[in-house]
């Protein structure tokens, strides 16, 4: 069945999915020095990671978000299927951010360092694919 969300509509809750994921979601871990991806886990690395994927964003309440919780709240009225491939990626890419959850809350910095990887390859993910589907759609509509 085709996802029945109009254009408008859509390009709205990408820029939404854009800002509030796609930026937030990232916004320590960009920043952070080439080194702290190698080697030991150190204290800014876990601290940047627990703050970009579990306090995503507030809620309506004030109480913070992790980043699945953002793409949950946001996706929610894009409907099935996902109107756009790059939604698919970013979905596959929040799945991975959420199956470090255990390990991210208890900021076991051992279980970090085999995650932190896929972490960083999902967050670049959210953010590139985000920002692509939001300017193919302001493209089309010019």
């Amino acid at each position: 069945m085709a996802n029945p969300i109009d254009r408008e509509a859509l390009i709205e809750a990408v820029a939404a999915l854009k800002h509030d994921l796609g930026k937030y979601s990232s916004w320590r871990c960009v920043n952070l020095d080439e080194s702290a991806w190698s080697g030991p886990v150190e204290a800014p690395l876990v601290e940047s990671l627990q703050a970009d994927l579990l306090r995503t964003r507030a809620g309506l309440s004030g109480a913070p978000e992790a980043a699945w919780e953002v793409w949950a709240r946001l996706s929610a009225e894009l409907g099935a299927p996902l109107p756009a491939p790059e939604l698919e990626d970013v979905a596959a890419a929040v799945a991975t951010l959420r199956a470090a959850e255990a390990p991210l809350r208890a900021g076991d910095r051992a279980a970090l360092a085999e995650l932190r990887s896929g972490l960083r390859a999902a967050q670049a993910t959210i953010r590139a694919a985000l920002l692509q589907l939001h300017r193919r759609l302001r493209g089309a509509g010019a």
